[in-house]
């Protein structure tokens, strides 16, 4: 779940300027697009930018979203464009440089640096891709992942954890998914509300990565996790600077930690599953990676609707009704290659996909309550 809550932002008048009014010398990208070149402003999408962050973890689906070569100085227009997947087809966007600001600073995301402008254009792109930066508030990582990829989604709720869940994530990073995750509230009052070892409650965090360490003797299974707002990091075991990393050696040290306040923080797996309540993950498909690097998914997608009379037979509990629903039929022909998995089988995901449901929000419209059966046909 991606919590609504907004950094605070100082009251003031807006202005648009364009960004080379803001910044003497303002960078698109510079020295490649990292995870910190992402706080979260005035604006509740920690759900998109959480997304976003995961999607620096891999340069090629980056440049699919954030073509290269733009820049503020090479052949510079005032222009800049973006490309999302919506529905079955990649979609160019174009926006203008200008942002929206209070008192000078840019009131939604930014850079640590406030030079680097990457992420702060993808964000205007999308908000003009849904309507409105209002349209933006509020949503689940997932989403973004589906927007910025093509893939499919699916979740695990953390409470009911499956035994081999770490080996999961560690294949799901090495194949270039995008993860995120959350803790869920229980009351709005609860939202963004900061727990007594600084996890922020109702919000989106993205997963970066999985580790095995050797400690004392052991072995730890380590997660790593980044906040959007570029701050506020967890206090507990193998945090930045936790004694236990002088445990570990130093090569591993020294390649896994940071020890600065960057929003991101390493946390042992056991306490990610104690603390956390869901896991998001987006499975890419081959549309979005095209490297030989990754082990792909088939794909095949499917258009239809329901309408009234025709084909909208209503849930199960309609039986006289419910065989009208459109059904489709899906062949799975090819075995897992999966050495690690004993138990033969083809894996497939099901997902659907409501179109432009967020965009119509401002038209009082929100996401249907619709699901779908499987059945094994003989």
């Amino acid at each position: 779940m991606g919590g609504s809550g907004p950094r605070p932002a100082p009251a003031a008048a807006w202005a648009l300027p364009e960004i080379p009014e803001l910044c003497s010398s303002p960078q698109f990208i510079a020295g490649g697009a990292t995870r910190t070149d992402i706080c979260q402003g005035a604006l509740g999408d920690c759900w998109l930018l959480a997304a976003i962050a995961s999607l620096t973890l891999n340069e090629e689906i980056l440049a699919r979203v954030v073509p290269k070569d733009q820049s503020f100085q090479d052949k510079y227009a005032g222009i800049f464009h973006f490309q999302f997947w919506q529905y079955g087809e990649w979609v160019d966007v174009v926006v203008d440089d200008r942002l929206p600001t209070k008192n000078g600073e840019l009131l939604f995301v930014h850079s640590v640096e406030g030079s680097e402008f990457w992420s702060a254009l993808l964000e205007k792109a999308y908000a003009k891709l849904n309507g409105s930066y209002e349209a933006l508030s509020g949503g689940t990582t997932t989403e973004g992942f589906e927007d910025f990829t093509g893939g499919i989604a699916e979740w695990y709720e953390l409470q009911k954890a499956p035994p081999n869940l770490f080996r999961i994530i560690q294949k799901a990073l090495q194949k270039g998914s995008l993860l995120g995750c959350s803790i869920d509230i229980t009351s709005a009052a609860e939202t963004e509300a900061v727990t007594s070892q600084k996890l922020v409650k109702g919000h989106a965090y993205s997963v970066t990565g999985a580790e095995e360490v050797n400690f004392r003797g052991t072995v730890q299974k380590l997660i790593r996790i980044r906040n959007p707002w570029g701050e506020v990091e967890w206090t507990g075991k193998w945090n930045d600077n936790c004694p236990n990393w002088s445990g570990v050696d130093p090569e591993v040290r020294e390649r896994l930690t940071r020890r600065h306040e960057d929003g991101e923080f390493w946390m042992a797996f056991n306490d990610f599953l104690r603390h956390y309540s869901r896991l998001e993950i987006c499975n890419l498909t081959p549309d979005t990676l095209a490297s030989d690097r990754y082990k792909k998914w088939s794909l095949m997608k499917l258009d239809g609707n329901w309408r009234r009379g025709a084909t909208a037979g209503g849930c199960r509990n309609y039986p006289n009704t419910f065989w009208t629903n459109p059904q489709y039929l899906i062949k799975l022909e090819e075995e897992d290659e999966d050495p690690d998995d004993p138990e033969g089988g083809c894996t497939f995901l099901i997902g659907l996909i409501q179109k432009h449901r967020r965009k119509q929000r401002k038209m009082g419209e929100d996401m249907h309550t619709i699901g779908f059966a499987i059945y094994e046909a003989s």
